[in-house]
Order: structure tokens, then C-alpha cells, then sequence
């Protein structure tokens, strides 16, 4: 027998776990999305996206990951999917306090991850193709690893599937109720009702909640796949994230799936209208990102761009997520801030979804909405 019918709206990284997890737990669930899960412009969009503990000290976001590499690995092996790679990575500073790696450490410790100080004349030794000339400090964190982005949207939808939910591609428009929701209205004409609704609209949150102007930014974040010079594959280098001064940071994966040397940033200076804005190559921000890998990787110099992939972030004011009751609306929950760092904990906040809706267990008071009053906006969710 059924616990109640809830419907998600949005198949990104959040909704569809949250749809698998309330599924699983005995509700009858139905997921919508405008476009499939992973889409090309969804924020859980794209190849891979890096899984990782350190966290600068955050002790429910360091709860969040541990469960999140139990989930992801028990999934994978429950549904026979090959979807988290694990690999080592090196965390880099330029010049600036390591105080985001110093503070994870002792939290980490207690999960069981290591993040080692490591000397830059080893660096040297094991990686050579690394300039570390400008390089003041670096940790190595052995577990670490890249998750299969669009593809894990899918067989989470496929799994949920299985189980007796439903998925429907349509766009949800508007909501119909007061102090609590009644039905949404799709684009192709639909009236949906449930008892419970979950909002997980990536960097559409806005349409149909636009009280989150003012706490919510969607901005573009493009992604480069460059030729990979020799001794630069997946083979010879770890993942790689560096932090430089100004609260700006980068990373990147050696080649996987024969795509090329990854390079992203994390950097929320550039707004994108996720439906309208041209999403090819920006030349300025190419321009900027190409002389930070070839600052850090020599060999880089003159690479063929093979690739290139514009994805979308919707971040909140202080880059960290936002988890409650949707406005005055008491069956409605939203979920948004996810951007950047949010695809890897999607199963963590799957299952809070399902505690939070079957046993009333609260969300994290770090992640209400209230605490954004008067906050300035930041660069990127690293400052410490």
C-alpha cells in the first residue's frame, strides 16, 4: 500500500535520487522533467563531474560525502553499473593560506579519509609535468574520484523506473494553491496532483519561485577538453584542484573516456540565461583559462581544444545549499543551490529527502534560506 503520491519535478542529480529513495521507501512517485535527466543544458549535465572529501571544515557537508561514497559505490555494485572511477588527487595552493585542506583534515580523520601535506619536492618527483614554480603548498587525498554525470542521471531514472515510478517529460509552469499545493500545471497541458511536492529545478528554480531572486545566481561554467600531450593521460597524472589567490579555483581530470585533458574552474562571475544565452566558447574566459593550464602544465602550450561543454550552475549567495519548506506552502519542499558541488552528495540528499518527508527529520539549519538576509555574494563557495 501505497505511503502517498509525491511528484518531483526536475531528473537532475537531487530529483532523481530523491524520486529513487522516496520510491524505494513505499511512496508512489512520479518524476517530471522538461527535458530527460542529464540533459545537455541541465546543471547535472556533461561527462563527469570529481567526488571528494575535503571540505574546508564543514562537518555536515564531510557527513554528507562519507554517506554519499557508501551510496554511490553500494548502487553500483546493486545495479551492476561501473559509474564512480575512483582516483587519487593533488590539491594545490598558490601563495595563499591551505586553510581549506587544514580544517578537513581532522574531520576527515574521523571517517576514515586521509588528506596528507605532501612535500613539493615530491610533488616534483612523481609528477614532472606540473610547474610548481608558483606552487606554496600541496595535500594528496588517495580516495578521491570522477563520477559519470549524464549517464548516472539515466540509471537513477531507470532504477526508479523498476521500482514502479513514473517519469514524465514535461515542463511544470506554474503551481495552483495556497498555503499548500494543489496541483502544477505542465507545458503540454497537464494537472498533476499529489500530497507532496519536491522542487529540484537546477537553474530553472526561479520560474516558478522567483521570491529566490535575490538569494540565487545561475552562471556559466565551461569546460575545456584539450589534446593530451604525452605523459598527461589518466595513467600519469592524478585529479588535480588548485586554489589561488582572490578565492578562485581550478581543476581538472587526465584524459577519460579518450575526451581529453579536462579543465574547469569554479568561478561565479558570469551570469547565464540558461534557455537563451549562446553557450559556445566565450573567448575571453578561454583565453583566461588556457594560460591557467598551460601556467600549471607546460606541455599544454599550443594543445588542440577537441572539446568544449558550457554547463550551468544556480549557487546560492554564499555557495551553499538551500533545503526547506517551499514559502508558505506546507507540502512543498525546495531544493536548489546545488551547483559545483552538488552532483556528488545527489544520494545523501536523496535519502534526507526520504527522512524528511517519511519521519519528519529535520534538514540541516545550515541549509535554510533565512541565513542569506543582507549576505554579500561570493566568488566561489571556498572562502574559509
Amino acid at each position: 500500500m501505497s505511503r502517498g503520491k509525491i511528484i518531483v519535478v526536475g531528473a537532475g542529480a537531487w530529483g532523481g535520487w530523491s524520486a529513487y529513495m522516496l520510491q524505494h521507501a513505499g511512496y508512489e512517485v512520479t518524476l517530471v522533467d522538461k527535458a530527460g535527466p542529464g540533459h545537455e543544458k541541465a546543471g547535472s549535465g556533461g561527462k563527469t563531474r570529481i567526488i571528494r572529501m575535503a571540505y574546508g571544515g564543514s562537518q555536515v557537508y564531510t557527513d554528507m560525502v562519507d554517506l554519499s561514497f557508501q551510496l554511490w559505490e553500494h548502487y553500483c555494485e546493486a545495479w551492476g553499473q561501473d559509474l564512480y572511477h575512483e582516483k587519487p588527487s593533488l590539491w594545490m595552493f598558490r601563495g595563499i593560506d591551505p586553510a581549506y585542506a587544514t580544517l578537513s583534515q581532522p574531520l576527515m580523520r574521523e571517517k576514515g579519509y586521509v588528506l596528507d601535506e605532501i612535500d613539493l619536492r615530491e610533488v616534483a618527483t612523481r609528477y614532472p609535468q606540473i610547474n610548481l614554480e608558483d606552487i606554496t603548498s600541496a595535500f594528496y587525498e588517495p580516495k578521491v574520484g570522477y563520477l559519470e554525470a549524464s549517464r548516472a542521471c539515466k540509471v537513477v531514472k531507470t532504477e526508479f523506473e523498476k521500482l514502479g515510478g513514473t517519469y514524465l517529460e514535461d515542463k511544470v509552469i506554474s503551481l495552483e494553491g495556497h498555503g499548500r499545493v494543489e496541483a502544477v500545471l505542465t507545458e503540454g497541458g497537464k494537472r498533476l496532483k499529489a500530497d507532496q511536492f519536491i522542487f529540484a529545478c537546477g537553474p530553472w528554480m526561479k520560474e516558478l519561485f522567483p521570491e529566490l531572486d535575490p538569494v540565487i545566481k545561475v552562471t556559466r561554467q565551461e569546460v575545456y577538453f584539450y589534446e593530451e600531450p604525452e605523459r598527461h593521460g589518466g595513467e600519469d597524472l592524478p585529479i588535480w584542484l588548485e586554489f589561488r589567490e582572490g578565492d578562485r579555483m581550478y581543476y581538472g581530470i587526465p584524459d577519460h573516456f579518450n575526451q581529453g585533458f579536462k579543465l574547469a574552474y569554479d568561478q561565479r562571475d558570469w551570469l547565464l540565461d540558461p534557455d537563451h544565452d549562446d553557450r559556445g566558447v566565450t573567448e575571453p574566459i578561454f583565453e583566461e583559462m588556457s594560460a591557467i593550464v598551460v601556467n600549471r602544465f607546460p606541455a599544454l602550450q599550443g594543445a588542440k581544444l577537441l572539446k568544449h561543454h558550457t554547463c550551468v550552475y544556480e549557487s546560492s549567495l554564499d555557495g551553499r545549499y538551500i533545503m526547506e519548506q517551499a514559502g508558505d506552502f506546507a507540502n512543498a519542499t525546495i531544493l536548489c543551490g546545488s551547483s559545483g558541488h552538488g552532483f556528488k552528495m545527489g544520494p545523501a540528499v536523496g535519502q534526507m529527502v526520504m527522512q524528511y518527508i517519511r519521519d519528519q527529520k529535520a534538514f540541516p539549519r545550515e541549509f535554510r534560506s533565512d541565513r542569506l538576509h543582507h549576505h554579500k555574494s561570493m566568488t566561489s563557495p571556498y572562502e574559509v
